[in-house]
């Protein structure tokens, strides 16, 4: 987003009372906490008072890993403040120490705007030690701040983070990185170093933060689970995985210094997941115990539990506190939202959804495995990814939206994507190949709706992809995917464009390549072979890793696919750009303009 003076995010913008409170000295500021009615899981939320800060914010002494081993984090941006995450050694809490926050308009802290005091009996072994805060109300829209932590004299390295713009705003631009799936075992993240150094407004992360397993990686890592089993089982296996995940240095270096949104997507549970309504309980088949609904009620309570607590995420989370209650099946879903929309002003709203929580089996959900003839995942019509509430949630709100970009921040792949072998066509029903009835009628209603501008940003697949978003789409053979030739005959209204959909890969999960799906040596043969059998995706690639950019201007909205070699462990690990599309503001085009690929340094 274009910001006016970076060296000063308070200038311009109307005075607020921590400001007043900044003209009459550093050294008035003061805040102590208190908790959310949310419970013991949920953020905690710093209430200014006029006291004096005292001593916690004094710094003697920076050691920031030993202190605060997985750094800090932001997240959760609004357009008057973050989310501000950390947590402290177990060595090093002694349980009667607070915990102090600050956040300045600079980075050496002379001009703060804001300090809380996190109460020592506030943060703890109930919460792994890991603590959020809420400054919600207490910043400026559209500014660029510093913040750190101070822990007895001890002090965190100091991060940056961004708020949302003035609802009303008219923000020039917004620039987001776009990451998903970075599996810990498979490779390394320089991925994250090349988004840290990256001139981006936000960090927006599709999912697949953390995966569930324990083994053997590339050089040191490698993860065994509290549990010793090969998957995670229980809560002190997610927060084992999370703080395996979050030592990282690249991953640190990137949520230090860009605000993060984040929704999930399967692995921060367990692998391809939905809901079962006649068990009313979470299910898989990839878990030993999928089928389990107790097991899997529990597991799921767990999960989220240590999802809230590692990342920060402004999602809905009202536990009960009581264990009885917590695992009642209308409970684990009224307890936990995490579909929610961001504004940037009237230039762009990002509407993030929860496609795990409330989505119904697939048609396969006796086998094992997402793959699945085309003919049966077209069968039974009445599957839904989104639940009747949160489909209602995005319609509703893409209709209404004002701004210029509807964006969608979607964990599965929506366009059709038939894979054509032996005479078979196949398709993914883990993504929404698998609830085609529901795709269509989103797609549909946005089309007849008149909503313009839809681009829907989507991870998971582990590979690069530019498609167009059709309101239907045929899976079976002999059927035309292609909605502008007109070779098919079929009525081609009833395949209109509804938006288009480029796809961040992995930052290191195995891709088809590496998976085996797709022979190295004849890769191009075969995506050549995927795009004929799907007309309307105009990019392929499943060979890199690495992210996307993804940037948001009035008149155009431009994806930039860049690739990242993750078998280096550096923070300038190789990058190339891949491909760069375009797409002119009114219109639902996309146009390749990088050339051909090159290499560059560019981030």
């Amino acid at each position: 987003m274009h910001v006016r003076d970076d060296t000063d995010p308070v200038s311009e913008r109307r005075p607020t009372r921590r400001d007043v409170l900044e003209a009459a000295g550093a050294s008035t500021l003061g805040t102590t906490l208190s908790a959310l009615s949310a419970g013991d899981a949920a953020a905690v939320r710093l209430v200014p008072e006029a006291t004096a800060g005292g001593d916690a914010f004094e710094v003697e002494r920076e050691r920031a890993t030993s202190v605060f081993p997985q750094s800090i984090a932001s997240g959760g941006p609004t357009a008057s403040g973050v989310l501000l995450w950390t947590r402290i050694d177990p060595d090093a809490h002694d349980g009667e120490t607070p915990l102090a926050v600050e956040v300045a308009a600079d980075e050496g802290f002379d001009r703060v705007v804001y300090r809380g005091v996190v109460p020592a009996e506030k943060f703890g072994r109930d919460r792994d030690f890991t603590v959020t805060v809420d400054v919600d109300g207490e910043l400026g829209s559209d500014g660029r701040y510093f913040y750190r932590f101070v822990y007895g004299g001890d002090a965190s390295e100091v991060g940056r983070c961004r708020t949302l713009p003035d609802p009303g705003a008219s923000p020039d631009s917004l620039r987001l990185a776009v990451a998903s799936c970075n599996d810990y075992l498979h490779g390394y993240f320089g991925a994250f170093g090349r988004i840290a150094e990256a001139d981006v407004d936000f960090l927006v992360h599709l999912g697949d933060f953390i995966y569930e397993y324990a083994g053997d990686g590339p050089g040191d890592r490698s993860i065994s689970l509290p549990s010793g089993r090969g998957q995670a089982s229980e809560l002190a296996d997610y927060r084992h995985l999370y703080r395996t995940y979050r030592s990282d240095e690249l991953l640190q270096r990137a949520l230090r210094r860009h605000t993060l949104i984040h929704t999930w997507d399967d692995h921060e549970i367990v692998n391809d997941r939905w809901w079962n309504d006649e068990t009313d309980a979470p299910e898989t088949y990839s878990h030993p115990r999928g089928d389990d609904p107790e097991f899997m009620r529990r597991l799921y309570v767990e999960g989220i539990r240590a999802y809230t607590e590692y990342v920060p995420v402004r999602a809905k989370y009202e536990p009960s506190g009581e264990e009885e209650a917590e695992l009642d099946p209308d409970a684990i879903r009224e307890n936990f939202r995490l579909y929610r929309s961001f504004r940037f002003g009237d230039l762009a709203d990002l509407f993030v959804t929860d496609e795990r929580l409330y989505r119904s089996p697939p048609p396969n959900a006796d086998e094992r495995g997402p793959s699945v003839p085309a003919d049966v995942a077209a069968e039974n019509p009445g599957r839904t990814m989104l639940g009747a509430d949160q489909r209602r949630w995005l319609l509703r709100g893409m209709a209404d939206s004002e701004a210029r970009w509807k964006l969608w921040g979607n964990e599965v792949l929506a366009a059709a994507f038939r894979f054509v072998e032996g005479g078979e066509a196949t398709v993914n029903a883990d993504a929404w190949d698998g609830y085609r009835t529901e795709r269509q009628r989103v797609l549909s209603s946005l089309a007849e709706m008149g909503v313009e501008n839809v681009v829907a940003l989507t991870g998971d697949m582990h590979s690069y992809l530019a498609a167009y978003l059709l309101t239907d789409y045929e899976l079976t053979l002999g059927e035309s995917l292609d909605s502008g030739s007109g070779e098919s005959g079929r009525d081609e209204s009833a395949t209109e464009r509804a938006g288009v959909e480029f796809m961040a890969p992995a930052v290191s999960s195995d891709n088809l390549v590496a998976m085996g799906n797709i022979p190295d040596s004849e890769a191009e043969t075969v995506v050549a072979a995927l795009q004929a059998e799907n007309p309307h995706v105009e990019w392929f690639d499943s060979s890199h890793w690495g992210y996307a950019v993804v940037d948001v201007g009035t008149e155009e909205l431009v994806y930039s696919a860049y690739a990242v070699d993750r078998t280096v462990d550096s923070a300038d690990a190789p990058e190339r750009l891949l491909r760069r599309y375009r797409v002119p503001a009114g219109t639902v085009e996309m146009e390749r303009v990088d050339g051909e690929p090159v290499d560059t340094d560019e981030s």
